[in-house]
C-alpha cells in the first residue's frame, strides 16, 4: 500500500486523551487504524531541559510500531502545534537530529500540520529552527506536504492574540488560530489550506468555537480526498 495506519503526534499543551474524538473520526473517515504519540505536556517540559531528541524518538517508536502491525510501508502523520514540528524532524533526511538519523520520509506518505508553527521571527534553538535549518520546507518530493492553518482570532483585533503572535512573527496585527499567526503555520512548499473560523484548540476556541478537530465536519475540510474510506472495513482506532 502507499499509505497505511495514521499517526496523530499531539502539541505541548495536550494529553494524549484529548485525541481520542479526532482519532476516532480520522477511522471512520479513512477506514485506517489511528495511532496518538504518548507524549505529554510533562515530556515537552522536560524536552526543554535537556532536549526534544527522546519525543523524535517516541514518534518514531510508534511509527514503527503501526506499520509492524499492519504491514504496510508508510503511514500518513497527522502533526498539531508543535508537534508538527517534530514529525517533519521526524521525516528528516541526511543529518542526524539529537544523536540519531532518523530518515522516516521513507516510511512515511503524508505529512498534515494542523497550527504548527514552522516560521518565527529569529532562529533559536527551538525544534522549529532547528528544523528549518536541518530539513526545510516540503523537503522530499514524494511526500503530499499539507499545512492547515486556523484564522478565527485576528490579532489586529484581539491584543490577547497579537502578544501570542509576536513571538513568531514581528507583527502580531494578522489573522490566526489564538495561539499561532496565519504566516508561521504554512510550511513553505507544502499546500497551503487556511480555514477561518478554527481556533489552535478547545482552549482557545472557547464555548461555540471550533478547533481543528472539534467533529467530523471540521476535520472533512482538511482531511485529504485520497485519504477517505472507499469501500474498506473500518477499523477502532489504537491506543
Amino acid at each position: 500500500m502507499a499509505d497505511g495506519p495514521v499517526i496523530v503526534v499531539g502539541g505541548p499543551g495536550s494529553w494524549p486523551a484529548g485525541y481520542r474524538g479526532l482519532a476516532a473520526t480520522l477511522s471512520a473517515l479513512s477506514g485506517r487504524r489511528v495511532h496518538v504519540v504518548p507524549l505529554t505536556p510533562l515530556d515537552w517540559v522536560l524536552g526543554k531541559l535537556r532536549g526534544y531528541g527522546q519525543m523524535v524518538f517516541e514518534v518514531a517508536s510508534t511509527v514503527d510500531g503501526a506499520l509492524l502491525e499492519t504491514e504496510d510501508d508508510r503511514a500518513i502523520l497527522v502533526g498539531h502545534s508543535a508537534g508538527g514540528i517534530l514529525a517533519r524532524i521526524f521525516i528528516g533526511g541526511d543529518p542526524p537530529y539529537g544523536g540519531r538519523r532518523y530518515s522516516g520520509h521513507r516510511r512515511i506518505s503524508h505529512l498534515i500540520t494542523l497550527g504548527a508553527p514552522h516560521n518565527a521571527v529569529a532562529a533559536g534553538s527551538d525544534p522549529a529552527s532547528r528544523a528549518n535549518e536541518l530539513f526545510p520546507g516540503a523537503l522530499h518530493e514524494h511526500i503530499r506536504y499539507v499545512s492547515v492553518a486556523g484564522a478565527a482570532a485576528d490579532g489586529a483585533r484581539s491584543p490577547r492574540a497579537r502578544r501570542r503572535y509576536e513571538r513568531f512573527v514581528p507583527d502580531g496585527r494578522v489573522a490566526g488560530d489564538g495561539l499561532v499567526p496565519v504566516p508561521s503555520a504554512l510550511l513553505p512548499g507544502a499546500e497551503e489550506l487556511v480555514l477561518d473560523d478554527l481556533y489552535h484548540g478547545r482552549l482557545y476556541a472557547g464555548f461555540g468555537g471550533r478547533w481543528y478537530g472539534s467533529d467530523r465536519a471540521t476535520v472533512e475540510r482538511w482531511w485529504p480526498e485520497e485519504l477517505r474510506v472507499k469501500g474498506r472495513v473500518v477499523q477502532k482506532p489504537g491506543a
